[in-house]
């Protein structure tokens, strides 16, 4: 079993309305949790950003592509349910998923430089599928493969190489120690980020972990 990571980079309008919709409000995508293509040619989306939330309600209630959505959260961060009409594009990649053998390690991530981030699983072959042709309008590269072993090496695959970096000054300088013995400033004069970018990062960082963290409930 193997694992191929590769960031799809959208042409600057993005894949759909929405997408452009989402650009013109500023909003700061972080993840795609699910993205389903439904029966009625309609796309269901579970995602997480951080922006404009009265902006976005305000644009999804207006658009004629939106059937129903739901949003949670503040400026600061929110999550966001949206079913809507499926384009072309969209439709495309959702059913090549679905004819070949790979599977697709959610959450997909947005890259800082406004790519997507994915990680599929499954065989060399089926990984043949993923790259063998790529969609008009997106730019697809590979950042890496190897074989896939679940566990903690997964999860820090799933880091960007910046999030790494700051893990591993967070660790070294003793932040995730208890007591704690250091701050975001500290870790921020480490790696020369700012103090809230340190912050936004660790934020990331624990909600990947987390995230790949699989807790049970126990009877009393």
């Amino acid at each position: 079993m193997r694992y191929v990571t590769v960031v799809a980079y959208p042409a600057e309008e993005g894949i759909n309305r929405l997408d452009r919709g989402g650009n013109e409000l500023g909003l700061e995508y972080r993840a795609i949790h699910r993205m389903e293509l439904l029966a009625d040619d309609t796309v269901a989306m579970f995602a997480e950003g951080r922006g404009d939330v009265e902006g976005v309600r305000r644009f999804l209630s207006e658009s004629p592509e939106v059937f129903e959505f739901s949003i949670t959260g503040d400026e600061a961060g929110f999550f966001s349910y949206t079913r809507y009409a499926a384009d072309d594009l969209t439709r495309l990649l959702m059913e090549d998923r679905r004819k070949s053998s790979y599977l697709i390690d959610m959450p997909i991530e947005y890259t800082d430089d406004g790519g997507l981030r994915a990680t599929y699983i499954g065989t060399e072959a089926a990984f043949a599928d993923v790259l063998s042709e790529q969609p008009a309008g997106v730019r697809i590269e590979v950042e890496r493969t190897g074989p896939y072993t679940p566990g903690p090496r997964d999860v820090v695959s799933r880091l960007t190489e910046r999030q790494r970096e700051v893990l591993q000054a967070a660790v070294d300088l003793g932040y995730y120690r208890e007591p704690r013995e250091a701050t975001h400033d500290e870790i921020a004069a480490a790696t020369g980020l700012a103090e809230t970018t340190v912050g936004e990062h660790l934020r990331k960082i624990e909600a990947t972990v987390f995230s790949s963290l699989h807790v049970g409930t126990t009877d009393r």
